[in-house]
């Protein structure tokens, strides 16, 4: 964990923020976090943090050091309540050989690299509670109650998601345990075992809940249906199916398990772990029944059985192998007595081989092979490599948090990016704006303080109207300007589909006929930049002007309610007498392949996502070509001809979208063709035809975003970026070492055109 200085992963930013939330001076609402996404209501349950916040308060450690200690000895822990879940339901052999391969599981190690460390904390808590349940009768009634009621309490403090699922695991076997309870072994009575603790755990921690359950219901996104959030896990967070069908399958291997080891195939042991792997599982199939949560996290609660029946695996096929050689091995050792034969060097082998040495050679080598080849363990130079992939912060980017810290106002608002981000609002300690994926958030409240800090990291200006979407970086960034997304079926992330760069805008010219000059568009100075709305919000139109000594360029993108094109108008005009421009030149970027073009249109096919995109000219038409002297991905030139002219105008239409999924459109260019020509045809002659039912304008202007959110400073790790915001007259660097880069957002923050 601290093999780069710093513990790697994003998360531990949050929980400092929670940390530093409970820590701070008058009473405490474990439900308020003042530093996470701008600072708000908050999720995250506080049982971990409060354990973390004491240590921290009373060793003086620094927080990454505390929380990394603390978490690790717990996941050590998790060892421990392996073996003894193990033992207890099985036997000691078994659970000898389960705690090992539970030292070495990915998903343990894992979790405490991304940082789900109160996660990691009921991880050990759920299994020590189920061997509690089934070591019962070791205890009396009321030190059994006593002591599991503080561990479900525990659980119900630490980490909601656990909670659901011990308590459903708990349920569903006392469920069983009231249908069936001779075949497994046990009375119904023992069902108070099982249910008691539950109340009594809720008991222990209700003020918590009272506030808690409410606010959980009424701000997560599972509950409240955040179409934004729901869309976005559907799209990325779902497991494939040649995950979940063989952990369904394998399901049905403990009940034999059980009739091997206990002599029945159906008893209390085998429903234990049969419903805890089996509840879980289910969830992952949440999104058919309308729970849309990031399904991923269930894995970690079905790591622990499926490592308990691998273990078990192996040590029934150690003892049935010894059992077959030591028997092969008396059997051999008579037959040479009968012969009389003498193999001196064979007897003595034999007479060295005993059950017990062949068991552990079987266990050793199917631990190597089973410890090398299945992926949900991790060797050593894979887990350095893991932690790598994770790895979040260095000296530089704490560097950055530090100064931040001693050199801005308590309450100024920072932007960075999610996995920075976090760190930033846990460890400077200021309310930060994160760019998080959608997927990776449960509180509804986040999701809006998410997208504007991607979207003002990212661009400038954003129009979308449900069908397309367009970007523009503005005039101080030569990338996305503009850039044409296409809204496809089946994701929630729209898709890149035309780029339009002024470093690839070209104007050709000459003063006074004279030898023939040229300029791109991104060496002219930026002149006036704004996002207008139209009548009562029908269309919006991003402007960009631009000017040098000779020229004035304005750049129009106006995309409309319910229409599927984007409109793209540029004026140019010279200010000085005897200028005369010839050419514009626009190289566009493009995805996909040319199905047809001429000085009307081009059309594009991506098959990969099933896209499909068109530019329309209109007034000048221009010529285009596909031999350019740029690489890909400039795939056409689109050049005017303004024939020496002072002045001139250009007009071209852009959409893209999904289109038909079906293989038999595809078969070859001659199909493509016969499918998509009368579809290029069609645009031309209804460029601008409504969409039935449209969807409003959703439009991002990032002054107004910025005056919004009260952002005081943007924390900026893509170098790239930094002109966006250091040619910008609204922000002033105030920090930059070799990773990250601060700047201030100036106090005079207007809105132009708004």
């Amino acid at each position: 964990m601290l093999w780069a200085s710093y513990p790697p992963g994003a998360d531990i930013g949050l929980h400092n923020s929670v940390i530093n939330s409970i820590t701070q001076s008058g009473n405490t609402n474990f439900l308020y976090d003042f530093y996470q996404m701008g600072g708000g209501e908050s999720l995250t349950f506080p049982g971990y943090h409060i354990f973390a916040s004491g240590i921290i308060l009373v060793t003086g450690m620094p927080d990454y050091i505390a929380q990394s200690i603390i978490v690790a000895l717990f996941s050590s822990f998790i060892v421990l309540a392996a073996y003894l879940i193990t033992k207890a339901a099985w036997t000691e052999s078994s659970a000898l050989i389960v705690a090992f391969l539970v030292a070495v599981s990915r998903f343990d190690i894992e979790m405490l690299l991304w940082g789900g460390y109160p996660n990691v904390i009921t991880l050990l808590l759920i299994p020590l509670t189920l061997y509690f349940y089934l070591q019962k009768d070791r205890f009396s009634f009321t030190p059994f109650i006593i002591s599991t009621s503080i561990l479900v309490s525990s659980i119900f403090l630490t980490h909601s998601l656990s909670s659901v699922i011990f308590v459903g695991i708990t349920f569903a076997i006392a469920i069983l345990v009231m249908i069936a309870p001779k075949s497994l072994g046990t009375l119904r009575k023992h069902v108070l075992y099982l249910l008691l603790p539950i109340f009594g755990g809720l008991i222990l921690v209700s003020p918590f809940l009272a506030d808690a359950v409410p606010t959980y219901l009424r701000a997560n996104s599972a509950f409240t249906g955040t179409t934004d959030i729901n869309s976005a896990l559907l799209s990325t967070r779902i497991l494939p199916l040649s995950i979940i069908l063989p952990l369904f399958a394998i399901l049905v291997l403990f009940f034999f398990l059980s009739k091997e080891y206990i002599g029945r195939f159906f008893s209390l042991q085998a429903i234990v772990f049969f419903i805890w792997l089996l509840f879980p599982l289910i969830l992952t199939q949440g999104f058919l029944f309308g729970l849309y949560i990031d399904y991923n996290r269930f894995l970690y609660f079905i790591i622990l059985p499926v490592i308990v029946l691998i273990g078990l695996f192996i040590d029934h096929g150690s003892l049935t192998f010894a059992r077959i050689i030591d028997n092969f091995r008396v059997l051999s050792g008579q037959m040479q007595k009968i012969k009389k034969t003498t193999n001196k060097f064979f007897i003595k082998m034999l007479g060295r081989m005993t059950r017990k040495t062949i068991y552990a050679s079987f266990v050793l080598g199917l631990l190597l092979v089973v410890f090398l080849v299945f992926p949900i363990f991790v060797t050593p130079w894979e887990g350095n490599r893991v932690q790598s992939f994770y790895q979040v912060m260095d000296n530089s980017g704490y560097q950055a948090i530090q100064w931040a810290e001693q050199n801005t106002p308590s309450g100024s608002v920072f932007v960075s990016d999610a996995l920075y981000g976090w760190w930033f609002s846990g460890f400077a300690q200021r309310p930060t704006l994160s760019a998080v994926d959608p997927q990776y958030l449960t509180v509804s409240r986040e999701l809006f303080p998410a997208k504007n800090a991607s979207l003002v990291l990212d661009t400038d200006y954003m129009i979308d109207n449900g069908y397309i979407q367009v970007r523009e970086d503005g005039g101080y960034l030569s990338r996305h300007n503009p850039e044409i997304l296409a809204k496809l079926n089946w994701t929630y992330f729209p898709y890149s589909f035309f780029n339009f760069n002024t470093n690839q805008i070209k104007i050709e010219y000459q003063i006074n006929r004279t030898v023939p000059q040229q300029v791109h568009l991104d060496a002219l100075s930026v002149r006036d930049m704004q996002l207008l709305m139209g009548n009562e919000n029908g269309s919006a139109t991003i402007i960009v002007s631009r000017s040098n000594d000779l020229f004035n360029y304005t750049q129009f993108t106006t995309i409309y309610k319910g229409l599927p094109f984007v409109n793209i108008t540029a004026t140019i005009n010279s200010t000085v007498n005897g200028v005369s421009i010839d050419f514009i030149s626009y190289s566009v970027e493009s995805k996909g392949t040319i199905l047809q073009y001429d000085n009307r249109t081009v059309g594009w096919i991506d098959q990969g996502v099933k896209a499909f995109g068109q530019l329309i000219f209109l007034g000048n038409l221009p010529d285009v070509s596909t031999t350019i002297p740029n690489p890909p991905p400039y795939d056409i030139t689109v050049q005017y001809a303004l024939n020496g002219t002072s002045e001139g105008q250009i007009q071209m239409l852009a959409s893209a979208y999904s289109v038909t999924d079906s293989l038999q459109f595809y078969k070859d260019k001659d199909t493509e063709n016969k499918y998509f020509d009368p579809i290029i045809a069609s645009n031309l002659d209804h460029t601008q035809q409504p969409i039935p039912n449209p969807s409003s304008l959703t439009i991002f202007d990032y002054r107004a975003a910025l005056q919004q959110w009260s952002v005081s400073y943007i924390a900026n790790r893509i170098f790239e970026q930094n002109p966006k915001f250091a040619d910008d007259p609204t922000f002033s660097l105030v920090f930059i070492n070799n990773e990250i880069a601060i700047f201030k957002v100036k106090a005079n923050v207007s809105i132009a055109g708004s």
